[in-house]
């Protein structure tokens, strides 16, 4: 059994099986006159038994191209690679720069890099393309340019004044081919892992929300980084016990050390629940809101709001309406009220009526059968218009 070191330079396996194209150290040549990245054998690459790797179960490799992978030879012919793993390092950069200024001058092409250009239509005429130079019979190439690859943002602007947040692409240009490695002289080993942080940060103005607090200490924080920008991290750092779900628009999740939860949605939310919804705070509530309405829809049941001990303060700037084609009750002992009050319909109280100012009635008051109003000041003005005493007189009576 013979093992080897090799580079990936293609993984868009035709058969969709998770193959990929490997350059070999001692095997091929760098000189792509000779091989070319289409001619490159397709090696089968093994998965942890935590994948079933049957009937869409399981997960896939995360190579890309550019990886460096180590492996094994299945024939004494070596013609069927098997991968085994991929391995980190230390990019050089000295041999990114001369891979890009020997393809920007077209002098030569050469491989165990990442072979992918611009575009699908930028590997006409060169070693990767159809009917190549060194071989015009082959009629297959690469086809996939990194104009429709994944890349990370470039910038997040995050708002917090109902716009929500905007991404802005990366745009790749030839003077940043080969495209893998992103950097140089530095660990393949995400930063996060070796004790960077995501800027997790809230808006100052965001009030009553938490910061992240990770301090990630390597070896202890495992990371995944997808080629987008998204990130998994489980955070093991004594102290900083996290896990972080965080997506490249800038939404994430985070669980910290104490349990608490964080979280942040740069744009729409939207849940939906098919049964009963339950929620149990334990302290207080808060709900603010920026920008924007609040609406309450209850098409059939009720609404009860139960206040056991404490007090329920309202405080609106502007009109309150409210259209009830039912009933109102209050059966509350007091209810004092400091603004203008229009009632359309019949206010039925069953207690008693006090009133510090004037009552204005456009039609009558009336009482029942056999009631009469009782008033602090009661005037009579009679005019007798005949007989003896013909005058005018004023009684004073309290009824």
């Amino acid at each position: 059994m013979r093992h080897f070191y090799g580079i990936v330079e293609d993984r868009n396996d035709p058969l969709q099986i998770g193959r990929v194209r490997v350059r070999i150290h001692g095997i091929h040549t760098d000189d792509k006159n000779y091989i070319s990245t289409p001619d490159l054998p397709w090696c089968q690459v093994i998965l942890p038994t935590t994948s079933a790797s049957i009937s869409g179960l399981g997960t896939q490799h995360g190579l890309v191209e550019g990886s460096t992978v180590f492996g094994y030879f299945r024939d004494n012919y070596m013609q069927d690679p098997i991968v085994l793993g991929s391995l980190a390092g230390i990019p050089a950069s000295g041999f990114k720069k001369t891979v890009r200024d020997e393809l920007l001058s077209r002098s030569v092409e050469k491989g165990f890099n990442d072979p992918r250009r611009l575009t699908a239509a930028d590997y006409e005429g060169t070693n990767d393309g159809k009917n190549p130079p060194q071989d015009s019979t082959r009629t297959f190439g690469l086809e996939k340019g990194l104009d429709t690859a994944p890349k990370s943002p470039k910038t997040l602007d995050i708002k917090y004044d109902a716009t929500g947040s905007t991404i802005e692409e990366q745009e790749i240009t030839e003077d940043m081919l080969p495209f893998y490695p992103l950097y140089t002289d530095d660990s393949d080993v995400s930063s996060l892992a070796r004790g960077s942080v995501l800027d997790h940060k809230l808006s100052e103005n965001v009030e009553g929300f938490l910061d992240s607090v990770a301090e990630p200490v390597y070896p202890y924080n495992k990371v995944y980084i997808s080629e987008s920008g998204h990130a998994f991290e489980v955070d093991d750092t004594v102290g900083k016990e996290r896990i972080n779900i965080h997506h490249r628009s800038g939404t994430f999740h985070e669980i910290h050390p104490d349990g608490s939860e964080v979280s942040r949605i740069v744009n729409d939310h939207y849940q939906v629940v098919c049964k009963d919804d339950k929620i149990f705070i334990a302290g207080n509530a808060d709900l603010t809101v920026e920008k924007g309405n609040v609406t309450i829809n209850v098409n059939t049941g009720n609404v009860n709001m139960n206040v056991v001990q404490g007090n329920v303060d309202a405080q609106i700037g502007g009109t309150l309406n409210a259209d009830v084609t039912g009933n109102t009750t209050f059966t509350s002992p007091e209810t004092t009220m400091t603004t203008n009050l229009t009632v359309d319909g019949t206010v039925h109280i069953t207690g008693k009526q006090t009133n510090d100012s004037t009552i204005h009635a456009v039609g009558d008051i009336s009482t029942d059968a056999g009631n009469s109003p009782t008033l602090a000041t009661h005037k009579h003005e009679t005019i007798v218009s005949s007989g003896s005493s013909a005058g005018k007189y004023t009684s004073k009576k309290g009824k």
